[in-house]
């Protein structure tokens, strides 16, 4: 079984949040020939909350051997690095995917500190978090596991006193393609110079105002090949304000740790195991 559905939030924090994900795949462990493949997730201009009420996720950062510390509900920060997470058999993941900026809002905590990094959410959160993760798993609906993870979220929203500023604004205006060369402008606009637009860039997102860019044109490209594989690599690289594949390619190895084609090869070879236990559950 494969569900997947993206849902808006709540209009009181949509100055917060850009989306919910509910991802849930189940699948009978003992009857499978094979493990299926890691799941690739090369970094996306994001900041998240994660919340996995059944079988937490294995994950590695490419690269290494080591997994990542996974809890129930993890606050991820800017991701720098790809992760292959290999799926369990009741795999359910909750993503809260944030506006650039607003999730140091939310919860003050310097961004910098989780660049590429994870940590356990309830370590930074109050005790109602814990009382969230207990429920998730008895709710009926993916729908209920929604309104259980944004009963919090408001909460923590009507606490908050650390105010939009134009650096916040500036910060989603670069999730655009035609920002990614015009960064002093994007200082004037934010009413910073450019180095304390660096600084302040840094603790609201966590990584620089260049580097943010370059992950953001990455995962447009990325996403672009998703929805549209007949493309070519030299047409996505100048859709996506690239001087010219080659610094494409430079980006995936940077980030994905894989040229273009071996990373997508990595998502074929997923789908396929799926599909081939899909068929087979249909013949049995």
């Amino acid at each position: 079984m494969f569900f997947f559905k993206e849902y808006a939030p709540h209009p009181a924090l949509h100055d917060f949040i850009r989306h919910y994900w509910i991802i849930h795949i189940q699948f009978d462990s003992r009857t499978l020939r094979q493990s299926p493949s890691p799941k690739p997730y090369p970094p996306t201009a994001e900041q998240c909350l994660y919340f996995y009420p059944f079988d937490l996720p294995h994950s590695v950062s490419v690269g290494s051997q080591t997994p990542l510390s996974a809890a129930s509900s993890n606050i991820v920060g800017q991701q720098l690095t790809r992760q292959n997470i290999t799926i369990k058999p009741n795999y359910l993941m909750l993503k809260v995917s944030f506006h650039p900026g607003a999730l140091f809002r939310l919860l003050g905590v310097p961004m910098y500190l989780l660049a590429d990094g994870v940590a356990d959410l309830e370590s930074v959160t109050s005790h109602t978090l814990k009382e969230v993760n207990e429920r998730l798993p008895e709710a009926l609906s993916y729908a209920a596991m929604i309104h259980l993870v944004e009963d919090f979220l408001l909460k923590k929203a009507a606490q908050c006193r650390q105010d939009v500023l134009p650096i916040d604004r500036v910060a989603r205006q670069m999730l655009r393609s035609s920002a990614y060369h015009q960064l002093d402008r994007l200082a004037h606009d934010a009413c910073l110079s450019p180095r304390q637009f660096e600084r302040k860039f840094r603790e609201r997102v966590g990584v620089s105002p260049k580097l943010f860019t370059r992950i953001a044109r990455f995962g447009q490209a990325y996403k672009l090949r998703e929805t549209s594989p007949g493309r070519s690599w030299a047409d996505i690289a100048y859709a996506c304000a690239y001087y010219d594949p080659n610094h494409l390619v430079k980006d995936f190895q940077q980030f994905a740790g894989a040229t273009p084609s071996q990373l997508f090869a990595d998502e074929l070879a997923l789908q396929q195991f799926f599909t081939a236990y899909e068929q087979a559950g249909l013949r049995g």
